[in-house]
Formats: C-alpha cells, structure tokens, sequence
C-alpha cells in the first residue's frame, strides 16, 4: 500500500497512529513489536525488515539505536485485529 512518500527519503511512507503500534523489552534481551497488518507488508516488501531470517540488522526506537538484532517469531494475531507481533532477539 505505498503512498506519496513523507519527505524524509523513504521509499514509501504508511501513517498509523501511535497507539496501533507497541514495543515491548524483556528481560532477555529481547524485543516484541506489535505493528499494523499493512504496514509489516510494506517493510518486509521495501527490505526494512530481512527476508533472511539469520541476517542481524540495527534496530532504532524513536530515532534511538537500541541494538542489533534477528527476527525470531512472525505471528499474526488471531483476534481480528489486524496487527502482527514480531519477536527479535540480540
């Protein structure tokens, strides 16, 4: 779903409110996303998130670098609430 890109060098650019989204940090190290069902397809299909699950990549919150890591879970919530819940590791 690309739109008109916002003016910030992006490929493309989605805007949801911020009350759809939520990051979560666990004592472990890791890190559980909760983004709209959309909005993961359009960074999965620009290259945002890998498509190899073994690649390490940075991960920033709020223009903030929190670490590299890996996507180890993809799951789509049974809900119906159209969000998908990505867990990365260090």
């Amino acid at each position: 779903m690309p739109l008109m890109p916002y003016n910030c060098g992006v490929v493309a650019s989605l805007r949801y409110p911020k009350e759809r989204m939520d990051f979560e940090r666990s004592e472990g190290g890791n890190v559980k996303l909760t983004v709209p069902t959309r909005l993961v397809l359009e960074m999965y299909r620009t290259g945002v998130l890998p498509q190899d699950e073994n690649q390490i990549f940075p991960i920033c919150i709020s223009g903030k670098s929190i670490g590299t890591y890996r996507v180890v879970k993809f799951l789509y919530s049974n809900d119906h609430s159209d969000v998908v819940i990505i867990t990365f590791q260090r």
